[in-house]
């Protein structure tokens, strides 16, 4: 990776910046060396904005004006990171519009009659956004457990 080169993108004030290296996008917070995450755009499936917890303020460094901006890709978190009010906005709208957004998605994506048979995926979903509430101190461990196994089973 030493030496290779990308394309800045300015997200405003205070908000920091994306390079985009073409199949992947890092993100730097303004004044930090290194970049918060770095990801393949193609393996992103969704945003989602919190609330920044007790536990995103210790682990991430979060403070109490923050929210948390996290990325996911197929039932996973790809990247989670302490973000200005409106960032995460900035950080969306950039990444939506990205060429290779959504890309393997499209790939992978059954056509026809074989489509209705592959609906799992809302499951995941599912318990991508319970495990958001519980990680938001919405639902307790137990209360996330209780519904996860009425997902599953």
């Amino acid at each position: 990776m030493a030496g290779e080169e990308g394309t800045s993108i300015g997200l405003g004030f205070g908000n920091g910046g994306l390079i985009d290296y073409g199949d992947s996008v890092e993100y730097r917070q303004t004044g930090k060396f290194l970049p918060a995450f770095r990801i393949n755009v193609a393996d992103i499936t969704g945003f989602s904005v919190r609330k920044a917890t007790r536990d995103d303020k210790k682990r991430l460094g979060a403070s109490g004006l923050q929210q948390v901006f996290v990325v996911q890709g197929s039932g996973t978190t790809l990247a989670e990171v302490a973000v200005n009010h409106g960032t995460a906005d900035k950080i969306e709208q950039t990444l939506r519009a990205h060429p290779r957004f959504g890309s393997s998605r499209h790939q992978m994506a059954p056509a026809g009659p074989a489509a209705a048979a592959a609906a799992p995926a809302s499951w995941v979903d599912e318990l991508v956004k319970l495990a958001a509430l519980r990680d938001a101190g919405a639902l307790t461990p137990e209360e996330f457990e209780t519904a996860k196994h009425k997902l599953i089973n």
